[in-house]
């Protein structure tokens, strides 16, 4: 068969009769209906029927995240200019969905309890700035919704790639839905426990950055087995039942503190990894004591000693005006012996705290309060001292420990923000730990060099690494 003109060295075209296959050249075999090209895009269009409101609501939310200092990095200020949080969110209105401070509850259990939601859009965008990712990561997501994974996909770029692991059937659909709708196609939500990562999923080296986004209780082994070495994890962890944010880089088996976020609030954990904290009612239930960390003190005598009276002691701790005091919190709960939560009944005569950090010891109990020494209208000038009440037979001394904690906080950690902290398997002999205070968990051993407390000439865990823990953001 001769060939058409034109074709020079290609071949000879084959007829239907010839083969199966017919190659077909438009413009040079004669007949042929013309042939019209159409232009194609990289990305796929914008999904239809957007509101312009929601245009307008998402680029002012944007600017309120960025003008926060939450989104310093071109990445994620485009990326909350871009991702139609809306759309990730049906549960609620535009307005709502685009509320900076604004965390939307997508889903609760029969009490009424939120077991999801999408977070506050500060906080997002302060945990994705915190995983450092580059474009073509892949990342895992621990505790799904949508809207923050398709962040974190617009942050990673087209060959970058977003696992979300969530235990909730309905979550998982939920997330697939969205994400189809109106994703990136570059999100893969999967059925399973979180605290298991997400086996099967994981790259050769490790995830780039591991993203928890329920408040834990324990750091999960494998959370730090599937992810790279020198990558960062970003998790919620409660310590005494106080939730930070907190970076942690990997280095082997222990992970380095790099960064406190301020205090956050996310759903609990629903995995198998679960923890009840133990309660003790008190008081026909008027006063309850919990133990977040450790197992419960010795209780005896306590019902008694709430009977009894009152031992109110200063602090000395005078403070002016709007005051945050969030890293006495973690302090308190990782130095002070016999450390626990009290809960009190609105009006209670017993607690004038409804939630106060307290302390068990001696069949005594302490906890931390603080009253209005000095009014004002402008909030500025008000004065406010921290007071220990305290109940029990041992209830001076009990209360004097306590506001010495106080004071030594006040005279060598007020000003100096968060300590260095690191993260070693729960299987870590003592001897094998850094210096500093040390809060242990089923999973893992916290260790804190708080100032004031780490002997003297003991290297900081800071300098071992070359990194220094950073302040809060408030």
């Amino acid at each position: 068969m001769a060939r058409p003109p034109g074709l020079g060295c290609l071949g000879p075209v084959f007829t239907p009769a010839a083969n199966a296959l017919a190659a077909v050249w438009p413009g040079v075999i004669p007949g042929l209906p013309p042939v019209n090209a159409y232009p194609t895009a990289a990305e796929p269009p914008p999904v239809p029927g957007e509101p312009a409101e929601a245009g307008r609501l998402r680029h002012r939310m944007a600017d309120a995240v960025i003008a926060g200092g939450w989104a310093p990095s071109a990445v994620v200020q485009e990326a909350l200019r871009t991702v139609p949080r809306h759309r990730f969110a049906p549960e609620t209105d535009l307005k709502a969905a685009y509320d900076d401070d604004l965390a939307v509850v997508t889903r609760r259990d029969e009490h009424g309890r939120a077991t999801s939601s999408v977070s506050a859009a500060w906080l997002q965008a302060d945990m994705a700035e915190q995983l450092q990712l580059t474009s073509g990561a892949e990342v895992l997501e621990v505790g799904s919704g949508g809207y923050n994974a398709e962040l974190l996909a617009h942050v990673v770029g087209p060959t970058g790639r977003v696992v979300t692991v969530d235990v909730d059937p309905y979550v998982v659909h939920r997330t697939q839905r969205l994400c189809a709708e109106a994703g990136s196609g570059r999100v893969t939500a999967v059925l399973g426990d979180g605290g298991h990562g997400a086996p099967g999923h994981v790259p050769a080296q490790g995830f780039d950055g591991v993203l928890i986004t329920h408040n834990a209780a324990d750091v999960a082994p494998a959370w730090r087995e599937q992810l790279r070495e020198g990558a960062q994890l970003v998790v919620p962890l409660e310590m005494g039942g106080y939730a930070r944010s907190l970076t942690l880089v990997r280095r082997g088996d222990v992970l380095h503190c790099e960064h406190w976020t301020t205090y956050c609030g996310f759903v609990r954990d629903r995995g198998a990894a679960v923890r009840t904290a133990p309660v003790l009612p008190l008081a026909d239930g008027e006063v309850t004591v919990r133990w977040e960390d450790g197992e419960p003190g010795d209780t005896a005598g306590l019902e008694e000693a709430l009977r009894g009276p009152r031992r109110e002691l200063t602090t000395g701790l005078v403070v002016q005006g709007t005051f945050n005091f969030e890293t006495l919190q973690v302090y308190a709960a990782t130095t002070l012996p016999g450390f626990c939560r009290l809960t009190a009944r609105e009006g209670s005569a017993l607690v004038v705290q409804q939630d106060a950090a307290a302390m068990l010891s001696d069949g005594s109990l302490a906890y931390l309060t603080y009253r209005k020494v000095k009014d004002a209208p402008d909030p500025a000038d008000r004065l406010t001292e921290f007071f220990i009440h305290a109940y029990g037979p041992a209830a001076e001394e009990v209360a004097e420990r306590f506001a010495d904690c106080v004071r030594v906080w006040d005279r060598e950690v007020r000003e100096s923000g968060y300590p260095p902290m690191t993260i070693h398997p729960a299987t870590t002999p003592d001897d094998q730990l850094p210096p500093g205070d040390v809060l242990d968990k089923p999973n893992a051993r916290l260790v804190f060099q708080w100032p004031g407390r780490t002997p003297a000439g003991a290297q900081s865990l800071s300098a071992a690494r070359g990194t220094a823990c950073l302040t809060p953001t408030s």
